[in-house]
């Protein structure tokens, strides 16, 4: 009786498989195409630029202070100026650096809060293909590429289109020409 069932469920198996639908997006080329994905990059590639201009600033005014220590500084100067001028230079690298860092939370803190939404927007438009599709699987050919995970897309469905339709985009700009777009 056993063996009757395990052959039973051996030839059932693969229709079962075979009836699974399965499809593929291209998650990086639909996120380029959102016009709130060019407005959050275009405020966050300003505010990097705000960063970096203000760290650029204290790094002139530490390399200023050191040059003026070392011009200045002789064997005929008291120790313990040296000592107080090196402790304000080592204080300014300190709030350097602790700026750098302040900085760089401040920047993914905003990316987070800038992205996190166009990027549910995304996924909510791909469950929503998955549903009516009834499929068992939606993958980014991107990321799994990466993680190892060869999609075969003569088997599976590109489902770009569709996602693209639920998102109301017109147009799908590909990684490589929204580099191209956003320089000219």
């Amino acid at each position: 009786m056993l063996k009757k069932i395990i052959i039973a469920m051996l030839l059932v198996l693969p229709t079962s498989l075979a009836a699974q639908k399965f499809a593929h997006f291209d998650y990086t080329a639909l996120m380029n195409s959102l016009p709130e994905t060019k407005k959050a990059q275009g405020e966050l590639e300003a505010m990097g630029k705000t960063y970096a201009d203000e760290l650029q600033s204290m790094e002139k005014e530490i390399n200023a202070k050191i040059e003026k220590f070392q011009n200045e500084i002789n064997d005929q100067t008291p120790e313990n100026i040296r000592n107080r001028r090196a402790q304000e230079i080592q204080q300014m690298q300190e709030r350097y650096q602790q700026a750098a860092q302040d900085n760089q939370q401040a920047f993914d803190e905003a990316k987070m809060k800038k992205m996190q939404p166009i990027v549910q927007k995304v996924m909510d438009a791909v469950n929503s293909v998955a549903k009516e599709g009834n499929y068992v699987y939606i993958i980014d050919k991107n990321a799994s590429q990466s993680v190892g995970i060869v999609i075969n897309e003569s088997l599976s469905e590109d489902v770009t289109s569709k996602v693209m339709a639920k998102l109301g985009i017109t147009q799908l700009i590909q990684p490589a020409a929204a580099g191209a777009a956003a320089t000219k």
